[in-house]
């Protein structure tokens, strides 16, 4: 298990919130109470840094996304083409559902 580290920038009235380590059971909780203070807003959620997301991971991440649709939101996520975690994402049918991009700039692009 690697730690958990989450960086979160403001970009023009969006937040990219950046996840460094693995997303788990044990790690889940964490990026969602960081996202929770950013409902309502527009977030980028950027897993570029991720080498592990299990279910909880991804569970996490589509209930703030739908969290954040409710509370007049959006939330998109970063997950580069080739990536385990895009790979998962492929899996699980979610590359529209969450809006994911291969980049920051492009996701922060469709945030704005």
């Amino acid at each position: 298990m690697t730690d958990l580290r989450i960086d979160e920038q403001e970009h023009g009235g969006a937040w990219s919130v950046t996840v460094h380590g693995d997303l788990d059971l044990s790690s889940a909780p964490d990026l969602c109470r960081r996202l929770t203070a950013h409902r309502g807003a527009r977030v980028v959620v950027d897993l570029t840094d991720v080498g592990f997301c299990d279910s909880c991971g991804m569970r996490a991440i589509m209930g703030e996304a739908r969290e954040a649709r409710i509370a007049g939101g959006l939330l998109v996520v970063v997950s580069p083409a080739g990536s385990a975690v895009r790979r998962l994402l492929e899996l699980c049918g979610l590359l529209e559902t969450l809006g994911v991009h291969g980049d920051r700039d492009h996701a922060l692009a469709a945030a704005a």
